[in-house]
């Protein structure tokens, strides 16, 4: 694996580290222009979709996004496809030797391999996730030409806290003096928004309609999503027909968000309490009352999260997932006190006494829930 020596889980917040590592490559990152894309939810969804409406526009396009499910390559992607690991190996081979002794963080070596990659791509333009936060994110090195905020909810309380307007404030801080600062943020997030743009003297715009059309993904906030990325791509200029439009947004796909496989199997990363009550939301609008599959981070509001995904299910089964972040006896011991749960050893043993039901299934709560049950079903279907 590329970064298989580096410790997935080690958090180390600033821009200082990525700094010295693009200058000492000679920034790379210069050769093109940046959309940065924060928010709670929907960051992953908003820049596929703008990535899509840029290629059919005839840009060059780099993207990175974050986590993965089962592929490290899946978080680095050229023209909408996904890295070559062997190019990914390579880079990092070719550039070690300059930054080895900078102490780079998991996530702050991906940006630099993205930066690297991108130009050696000669894209027109990176689209970069914010992985955390805003303000010290790794990404936040870049100079956006325009930065995009989805929606804003409590997360990452442990480094973010626990106020919205608190975490609005550290999603801001991606804008940049004179440029577009486009948000789907409401109502104390969106306040927060305003004042930090006009205090720094950004362009905010707001997008509140979504958009009418057809796109591929589902679920209830799709539509708006979509609408962010066309106003984004507004903002760099792009304005496509209605038609080469509606080609692109349905063209638009992430694994594992509200992912339908063998017509049976609903997998989506609903990993805190505002995603999950979408992806309730979308299950109760198809009917949906079947077996649930669960697992979680330690450090998510998983009783909410658990209290929400009973609404649609008959029974669920819960299990610890593969990270040392994950729940644990304690956190599950909870869980089952509340009835109609079942505990077990692992998410693929969850998935194994879900499917012997017989019901329609969701799979959900982490990325590494999903993307553990996603490569063992996919394996079954090839």
């Amino acid at each position: 694996m590329v970064l298989g020596d580096i410790d997935q889980n080690k958090w180390s917040l600033g821009l200082e580290r990525v700094k010295q590592a693009l200058e000492r490559l000679g920034h790379p990152e210069k050769a093109y222009r940046h959309v940065l894309v924060g928010g709670t939810n929907g960051k992953g969804s908003t820049c596929i979709y703008l990535e899509r409406i840029l290629l059919a526009s005839g840009y060059r396009v780099g993207t990175t996004i974050s986590p993965h499910l089962t592929s490290f390559t899946e978080r680095f992607r050229i023209n909408s496809c996904q890295a070559d690991e062997a190019e990914l190996e390579q880079i990092r081979t070719e550039i070690q030797g300059v930054v080895h002794d900078i102490g780079l963080t998991y996530f702050e070596w991906c940006v630099v391999l993205a930066a690297v990659m991108f130009a050696r791509h000669e894209v027109d333009i990176g689209i970069f996730e914010i992985g955390l936060g805003g303000r010290f994110d790794a990404s936040n090195v870049m100079d956006p030409a325009v930065s995009v905020i989805t929606d804003i909810s409590i997360d990452h309380t442990d480094y973010l806290g626990s106020s919205i307007r608190g975490i609005a404030g550290e999603k801001a801080a991606i804008a940049r003096r004179g440029r577009p600062l486009i948000t789907t943020a409401v109502g104390e997030a969106l306040d927060v928004l305003r004042e930090h743009a006009q205090n720094i003297g950004a362009d905010l715009y707001e997008v509140n309609q979504p958009y009418p059309g057809e796109v591929s993904m589902k679920g209830p906030v799709q539509q708006l999503n979509a609408a962010l990325a066309i106003r984004a791509a507004r903002a760099l200029g792009v304005d496509l027909s209605r038609d080469r439009l509606n080609t692109a947004l349905k063209e638009a796909f992430l694994p594992g968000r509200l992912e339908t496989i063998g017509g049976k199997v609903i997998l989506d990363v609903a990993h805190n309490p505002s995603s999950m009550l979408v992806l309730v939301a979308y299950l109760e609008t198809i009917g949906f009352h079947g077996a649930g599959v669960f697992g979680v981070l330690a450090d998510k509001d998983y009783m909410t999260m658990i209290h929400l995904l009973d609404r649609v299910c008959s029974h669920i089964y819960i299990a610890p997932v593969k990270s040392e972040r994950s729940w644990g006896e304690k956190e599950m011991s909870a869980c089952i006190e509340l009835g109609n749960i079942t505990r077990c050893m692992s998410i693929t043993d969850a998935y194994h006494q879900a499917s012997q039901t017989g019901e329609r299934i969701v799979v959900t709560g982490s990325f590494y829930t999903v993307g553990e049950v996603r490569g063992s079903v996919l394996c079954v279907l090839r």
